[in-house]
């Protein structure tokens, strides 16, 4: 299912039903990117990007999609202060508070209500296909940044990725007869919906809509992110590609070593290799 006139408010409202069905039912918890080897890779990523800023007095982060925490938890020791904000009510009531530092704030992501230059860090992950518009979320993410701040976004569809699937979707009239490394990801990224559906009993529809830039739009084309966050006046803004082509099947059945031999010789001859990552990394500084 593909969709091209969902509405910002439809899109609202689908967010909220997805996340708090996944939530309440214990699913989101079991998402790929809880399992510890990307959890270590993000608490890595998050360690280089915040040395910096270590050792300073009254720091502060803000956590965009918190959800039911996934990234405050591998933040909240990098900071004095870590904001969440989010529109799912059923998620924040996940998050882990005991560290102390944490405030969580209901609301939206494009629109936050923080003072001008409030945050060191803010960061999104698998958040910005979400939005309606991102660059209207950019461009809060860059008013609440201090000079310097850096804003760090991962898990991005990224769409040269979708439009390959796309692509072999077409040549193929069964997926089924399509290897089944790329049958998946044919699933995962153009039939989301069914997916969710045949998995827990969701509304495919509601799962489409509340992925309005990955149905409408494919997901990111890493070019117009760039020039976007660069024309609202992100001092540098650079792009990763992460995530190859049956990665899982390198890793389970080989090893992870072999998987990132893959994965840097890849990376190495980006753009071209582009299509075959899944995800964008990015990373801006105001």
């Amino acid at each position: 299912m593909t969709l091209h006139n969902v509405s910002k408010e439809e899109a609202l409202k689908a967010n909220i039903y997805v996340h708090a069905f996944l939530a309440n039912a214990g699913e989101y918890e079991k998402s790929p990117h809880f399992r510890p080897e990307n959890v270590a890779k993000v608490r890595g990523i998050v360690e280089r990007l915040t040395q910096p800023l270590q050792g300073k007095a009254g720091t502060k982060a803000l956590d965009f999609g918190c959800g039911t925490g996934f990234m405050i938890r591998l933040i909240q020791d990098r900071f004095t202060e870590v904001h969440g904000i989010d529109i799912t009510r059923d998620m924040m009531k996940f998050v882990d508070l005991s560290p102390g530092n944490i405030t969580l704030h209901e609301g939206m992501a494009e629109n936050t209500g923080f003072a001008e230059a409030s945050f060191d860090f803010a960061c999104a992950y698998s958040f910005m296909d979400h939005l309606f518009n991102y660059e209207v979320f950019l461009k809060e993410a860059h008013r609440v940044l201090k000079p310097g701040g850096i804003f760090y976004s991962d898990l991005n569809p990224n769409r040269e990725f979708a439009a390959a699937m796309q692509r072999a979707d077409a040549d193929c009239s069964v997926v089924a007869e399509l290897p089944a490394v790329i049958a998946r990801e044919v699933k995962g990224m153009l039939h989301n919906g069914e997916h969710y559906k045949d998995q827990f009993g969701m509304d495919p529809e509601q799962v489409e809509k509340a992925e309005p830039i990955k149905s409408r739009d494919l997901g990111f084309s890493a070019g117009e992110v760039l020039a976007c966050a660069r024309r609202l006046g992100f001092s540098d803004a650079k792009v990763e590609f992460d995530w190859f082509l049956g990665q899982a099947k390198v890793m389970h059945e080989e090893s992870h070593a072999d998987a990132e031999v893959i994965n840097r010789y890849l990376a190495s001859v980006a753009p071209v290799s582009s299509p075959l990552f899944k995800y964008l990394r990015f990373v801006f500084v105001k």
